[in-house]
């Protein structure tokens, strides 16, 4: 391992990569006003639409832009989320779906098609069975509960944030199709199955943070750019990205597996590039 890595000859912009300086959560990282349960988490202020899941202004991945679910560009109203809604709460245009320590829901929970979604699982062993959000328009999943979302996450739409908090959350597979991804592992031992974006995807960002978190492979088809942060002990399967631009950062002994890179540019930090 060791050693920083940067093969970038144009980046998706026309500029050449910097050598590194971009790590995942360049411009709406885990922290940057934005972070989970800051004022635009989950299930908080989705009527009004504005904010994501982690998010004061819905950064998504790498950049500025604007809200993911519920965002202000959401082409459903009010009247649509209450006639698809069956087994949530509408909040303006937003299906809210809450699970919690009297109400787990033990069974798979499924988002409504056309409209946006949040799906809040706080209470312990919470959305055990997964969360199936692929039919939305947006998606925000929020799995807070010690042990929750241990089933798959599956999201699409324009774009989907994942936050996965609480200690052994997200265990199973965490799979984002959305035109925009945002994935965040941030509990301990958070996100034991494959992390990955799709190649709907044109944006990608993961972040795995808790220690350990990302112990299966972290793969990236976003098509025009990914971004990726592996904490210390994370990461230790393959990590693989593509499309136009990848940014890997690899911190103190993660990325033991090694980081594939098959991007047109690649800008690795801590890792060198096993497939160039």
């Amino acid at each position: 391992m060791g050693g920083s890595s940067s093969k970038a000859v144009a980046s998706a912009g026309g500029k050449k990569a910097d050598g590194g300086s971009a790590t995942a959560g360049d411009k709406g990282t885990a922290g940057d006003k934005g972070t989970a349960g800051d004022k635009g988490t989950a299930g908080d202020r989705a009527a009004g639409g504005g904010a994501s899941a982690g998010g004061n202004g819905g950064a998504s991945a790498g950049g500025n832009g604007g809200g993911m679910a519920g965002a202000a560009g959401s082409l459903a109203t009010a009247a649509d989320c209450e006639k698809a809604c069956t087994n949530g709460t509408c909040e303006g245009a937003v299906c809210v779906i809450t699970c919690n320590d009297r109400h787990a829901c033990p069974e798979a929970v499924k988002c409504p098609v056309g409209v946006p979604c949040s799906v809040v699982c706080m209470g312990m062993g919470s959305c055990m069975s997964g969360v199936d959000c692929q039919d939305a328009e947006s998606c925000s999943v929020q799995c807070a509960g010690t042990g929750s979302c241990s089933g798959n996450v599956m999201c699409g739409g324009s774009s989907c944030e994942v936050r996965c908090e609480a200690e052994g959350s997200c265990t199973n597979e965490l799979r984002c199709n959305a035109e925009r991804c945002d994935l965040r592992c941030r509990g301990v031992d958070s996100c034991n199955g494959k992390v990955s974006c799709g190649g709907r995807s044109s944006s990608c960002l993961i972040e795995c943070s808790g220690q350990p978190s990302c112990q299966d492979s972290v793969e990236s088809s976003a098509t025009q750019e990914t971004h990726v942060s592996c904490a210390d002990s994370a990461c230790p399967g393959q990590l693989k990205c593509g499309g136009a631009s990848c940014t890997v950062s690899c911190n103190g002994q993660s990325c033991g597996g090694g980081v594939c890179c098959n991007a047109v540019d690649c800008n690795l930090s801590g890792a060198n590039d096993q497939c160039r």
